[in-house]
């Protein structure tokens, strides 16, 4: 069975037209989609290269050669004691491609790995050697990389998605009143290392764990406690195998012998059916707009608020991953809602309602793109949850 870095490649290379070269420079891990396409690290600088007939080829230093065999994953290992330059200059004299493509984008940060120095000490020896090749941006095929699961990386998500589930199955007969954002952090990130999963930090060091009336955003946990009639919003993504699940979950803290305020089951039901809308239409040939579309015509048919940011984003290496994105024609998601969902991405549909001081709310689910339409990962929640 090919591992999972022998996966990548593959899919890389059928990217890639004959005379087209795909160039990774990297150096003390500076280029994170080095990891994504080979599942490997290096130390030194290295240039590591997909080219058609040829396979995957790595020019790395001297102390760095033992590592990629023993991977066994490149076709060619050619290591350099005293000039990087040197060595690659004559490996690029040998493959003389016709074009280029370079790990920079404008637009996507996850495709945007090569420094902006390494960029101009690369060109300079590029051309000193093919001062005529064309340089291209390899954003377009990271998207499909990153984007297009294989059977490896679905099978990883799925686990951290299944652990998520557990973990939040654990939690939830815990919660209750008297318990602050803090605390109950703490005891989602000593559940998710119970479960060997990783948590994602972020900046505020672990789930996001939100009470409504302090406020819904990014942000850290505080002292504030649980009262009756608090919502309690929970967003956690975890990692295994390094691929990550993104999951929320919203409870209502039940004031006692109350039943639950209708405005705060109207907007539960609005926020579930929005999902409903946004996986019907999550399919191959559609755009992230339209998908985003659906989701925002639910809520608005619900009585709610406009969604004030996208209705879902790929995941996979990243809690936020790249490419395509379901969201609106706003300067600040385009062009990445102008793309098509492929069969294989895996994305979040979370349709948030954010408003104040009436009830704000994430329910978040995770589903993946096949030829007939979207399919669940997660367990959706179908119901407000009570504490």
């Amino acid at each position: 069975m090919k591992s999972l870095a022998q996966q990548k490649i593959t899919q890389a290379l059928s990217t890639l037209q004959e005379k087209e070269l795909w160039l990774f420079i990297t150096q003390e891990g500076s280029d994170p989609n080095v990891g994504l396409v080979f599942d490997t690290a290096l130390s030194g600088k290295a240039a590591l290269m997909l080219a058609p007939g040829k396979g995957a080829l790595a020019l790395c230093a001297n102390y760095d050669r033992g590592h990629l065999e023993q991977q066994g994953q490149f076709d060619e290992i050619r290591a350099y004691t005293t000039s990087f330059a040197d060595e690659f200059c004559h490996w690029l004299a040998e493959l003389a491609p016709d074009t280029i493509l370079l790990n920079f984008s404008e637009h996507d940060i996850h495709a945007d790995g090569l420094s902006y120095g390494q960029y101009l000490s690369t060109e300079k020896l590029i051309r000193r050697v093919l001062p005529h090749v064309r340089l291209e941006s390899s954003q377009a095929r990271l998207s499909t990389v990153r984007g297009v699961k294989t059977d490896e990386e679905l099978r990883r998500i799925q686990s951290a998605i299944d652990k998520t589930i557990l973990m939040y199955d654990r939690l939830r007969p815990t919660l209750q009143v008297g318990q602050t954002e803090r605390e109950i952090q703490a005891r989602m990130n000593a559940m998710a290392a119970g479960l060997g999963a990783t948590p994602y930090l972020g900046d505020h060091g672990g789930p996001l764990v939100c009470i409504n009336r302090v406020g819904l955003a990014h942000r850290g946990p505080s002292d504030e406690a649980l009262r009756p009639g608090d919502l309690l919003i929970l967003d956690t993504g975890l990692a295994v195998g390094g691929y990550f699940s993104d999951i929320a979950r919203t409870c209502y803290v039940r004031v006692p012998g109350e039943d639950t305020p209708p405005e705060i089951l109207a907007t539960f039901q609005a926020i579930h059916d929005a999902i409903d809308a946004a996986f019907a239409a999550l399919k191959p040939g559609a755009t992230g707009m339209e998908v985003d579309a659906a989701a925002r015509a639910a809520l608005r048919r619900g009585g709610q608020p406009e969604l004030s940011h996208a209705t879902g984003h790929q995941i996979g290496r990243h809690v936020h991953d790249g490419g395509t994105l379901l969201g609106p024609d706003w300067e600040r998601y385009l062009p990445a809602s102008q793309g098509q969902p492929q069969v294989g991405e895996v994305y979040t549909l979370e349709p948030t309602v954010v408003q104040s001081p009436l009830p704000s709310m994430i329910v978040e689910e995770n589903v993946v793109v096949t030829a007939d339409g979207a399919r669940w990962l997660s367990r959706r929640q179908d119901d407000l949850w009570i504490v």
